[in-house]
């Protein structure tokens, strides 16, 4: 009887200091350590589906020796003094192939699409192989093709590329440029788009906790700066030619999406087949706070990511950023689609 009211009046002694005694309710407390939030991710299908950090990736100082060249446009868009808080996206595994875009194509011509281009299969437009990304195809053609390809698979109503009254952007001709280039992405839609810059760099970049040729952003790690999506090592010839086509080893053409060794997201040929269109006009990256950021307002042309079939290694790094003119297509510019989960 006697140890048992000695052990209630420790249990009790215990609950009245914990609740009243600062120093030890903060012991208490951190006996549940606080885990860090590396961002995480899900297979989902042709897609995957990307959860970042709720805290954002803050930005760091590059170091020199990270750089493949001294210019900002190699720093990517987590600069130091910049924090991206990203919503949770899904992005497709591959680039979007003739095989895709033909049909999506032949529908929505069907039902009162414009396109400014036809499709290319790959870089030469030639042979039976459709699993060869689309190519020669503009930023322009590009977002009708993927309002067009919400109304296939969703509805209408999903679609994210607006015009300025609101209504769905269905024409990429040049008589039809103005109204393309003024168009607003509705990111509450569910429907297929073009992703941001930021979403295509950290999907890109992304490594969780795996600190292997990587920087630490925040409780976050992304691959090195001077890296190829996926590679383990710095750009050489060998490294970069396990994860992506450059002009050391596609054969002078694209070749079908999916082939190379997939990035630490799943995610193929984020450094090379083709170039990726993003969203985003192309401008210089300023410091400060932003959330599902969307770029600048005007540019001289629209961003593109990622290394291409005919251009070296040190051109395949995933820091690097360009643009091409929103009417302008090649036979080395393709594109991979994003959407809310």
């Amino acid at each position: 009887m006697k140890k048992t009211l000695v052990i209630f009046l420790a249990v009790l002694l215990v609950s009245v200091l914990s609740c009243t005694n600062p120093f030890l309710k903060k012991m208490l407390v951190e006996d549940d350590t606080v885990k860090p939030d590396l961002g995480s991710f899900e297979d989902a299908g042709d897609f995957v589906k990307i959860i970042p950090p709720a805290n954002g990736i803050a930005g760091v100082e590059p170091d020199p020796a990270t750089l493949p060249g001294n210019e900002a446009k190699w720093k990517g868009v987590f600069i130091a003094g910049r924090k991206v808080k990203l919503s949770p996206y899904k992005l497709g595994k591959t680039e979007v192939t003739y095989k895709l875009w033909k049909e999506v194509y032949d529908w929505a011509t069907g039902k009162g699409y414009q396109f400014a281009h036809p499709e290319t299969k790959g870089s030469s437009g030639t042979g039976n192989d459709k699993e060869q990304p689309v190519t020669k195809v503009s930023w322009r053609d590009c977002i009708v093709w993927c309002n067009a390809y919400t109304e296939m698979k969703m509805d209408e109503n999903e679609c994210v590329y607006r015009k300025s009254d609101s209504t769905v952007l269905k024409d990429s001709r040049d008589s039809a440029g103005a109204a393309c280039d003024a168009a607003y992405a509705d990111m509450k839609k569910r429907g297929f788009r073009l992703p941001t810059e930021a979403e295509w760099e950290y999907a890109a970049r992304w490594q969780g906790s795996v600190e292997t040729n990587a920087v630490q952003y925040g409780d976050v790690w992304l691959t090195k700066l001077y890296s190829a999506s996926g590679a383990t090592d710095k750009w050489d010839t060998a490294e970069t030619g396990e994860v992506a086509w450059y002009s050391g080893n596609s054969g002078s053409k694209t070749n079908p999406v999916g082939k190379k060794r997939k990035n630490a997201l799943g995610l193929h040929d984020m450094s090379g087949n083709v170039l990726e269109l993003c969203f985003d006009w192309y401008a210089s990256i300023v410091a400060g706070e932003v959330s599902d950021p969307q770029g600048a307002t005007s540019g001289p042309g629209r961003v593109v990511r990622g290394g291409r079939w005919n251009c070296e290694a040190k051109f395949c790094t995933v820091g690097l950023r360009n643009y091409s003119t929103p009417y302008g297509k090649g036979d080395a510019l393709g594109f991979r689609v994003a959407c809310r989960p």
